[in-house]
């Protein structure tokens, strides 16, 4: 399994509309071959960096996405002016252990 994590980094006052534009997302990822689940998590104690995380059945899978018609009209939907002051910061990772499943270690 592998994991790609987004952190974005929002003004406090772009919160709500970034949270508003994951739940009107478009749904193009769903379907997509080797795509397993999507997060979006919501900072606590005052931290400004919301936390997006798609979980991928292999690296390729991901790869081909982010190739795809998909993947780019799901990002043409993105709010342009919040973009535009958000930081975003990647990181990727593979899946070793996964309590979800069996056997739970994967490395």
């Amino acid at each position: 399994m592998f994991v790609f994590i987004s952190h974005l980094t929002v003004l406090p006052e772009d919160h709500e509309a970034l949270e508003r534009h994951f739940r009107e997302r478009s749904r193009l990822v769903d379907s997509f071959p080797g795509f397993l689940y999507l997060q979006l998590l919501r900072p606590q104690g005052g931290e400004a960096t919301h936390t997006f995380l798609t979980a991928w059945e292999s690296r390729e899978a991901f790869r081909r996405y982010m190739n795809s018609q998909e993947h780019a009209m799901s990002h043409s939907r993105e709010p342009a002016d919040i973009m535009a002051r958000t930081r975003v910061r990647h990181e990727a990772f593979e899946v070793l252990m996964d309590s979800r499943t069996a056997p739970e270690w994967h490395g």
